[in-house]
């Protein structure tokens, strides 16, 4: 099992190998996967759509969405190299609960569901696997559920901007580079919040120098300060 202790930026290393050791137990199997690479605004899958496959994002970016009032949409997770993702139920509901579309060009995997049931059904290590894997997604929405807590836009994106930096971040010394390209109104859709408000915080955050953007990728000057900020 996951410890409580373990430290976000761990989480991708554990992952990765988590994910790999998975596919090949899977393939030592005999049991087929399929690869496709989809294009930036690819549909990787609808809401809505039958939960037929575990998806493994082996390189790109992957926005997983869901629309509200109209023409408004919040982001969810926004997935790396050796996220899973996709609703793969084993009993009940199986449609999927959220759009899926490729950020930047993509390398998925996919599993059809029949094939992880007979895994987990004949091999052990793959049902340990699935449910280390599971639990690690489980923690990463938990700590994207807790930037939504407090009501201060300002205290949302303080909570937000680590987990990026933590999952995309390239550092330098003290500072680091979140490295996505990310509108206001990105951020806006993940942190529940309108684009007005995030485009006020982050010129105040770039006033007071915790941070400073550059072609749509945001830079944490003082991380420290920044998670001292998400604590107030």
């Amino acid at each position: 099992m996951v410890s409580a202790d373990l430290a976000l930026s761990e989480y991708g290393e554990l992952q990765e190998q988590e994910c790999r050791e998975l596919l090949e137990i899977l393939r030592n199997m005999g049991i087929a996967s399929a690869d496709r690479v989809y294009q930036p605004g690819d549909a990787i899958y609808n809401e809505g759509e039958y939960g037929d496959a575990l998806y493994v994002l082996i390189s790109g970016v992957v926005k997983l969405f869901r629309p509200y009032s109209g023409t408004k949409e919040a982001t969810l997770r926004l997935l790396k190299q050796w996220d899973i993702f996709g609703h793969l139920a084993f009993s009940g509901e199986t449609k999927q609960r959220a759009y899926a579309e490729a950020v930047t060009e993509c390398k998925v995997t996919k599993v059809p569901k029949i094939f992880m049931e007979r895994a987990i059904r004949r091999e052990p290590r793959a049902a340990l696997k699935m449910m280390t894997l599971l639990e690690l997604r489980l923690v990463q929405y938990e700590e994207l559920v807790r930037c939504l807590l407090p009501r201060e836009t300002e205290v949302r994106l303080a909570n937000l901007l680590p987990i990026l930096a933590r999952k995309f971040g390239e550092r330098d010394g003290p500072a680091v580079t979140i490295d996505l390209r990310l509108t206001h109104q990105d951020l806006a859709a993940m942190v529940a919040s309108t684009r007005e408000s995030v485009t006020k915080v982050l010129n105040d955050m770039r006033n007071r120098g915790v941070l400073e953007t550059e072609a749509g990728r945001i830079t944490l000057k003082d991380y420290a300060a920044m998670e001292r900020l998400s604590r107030t």
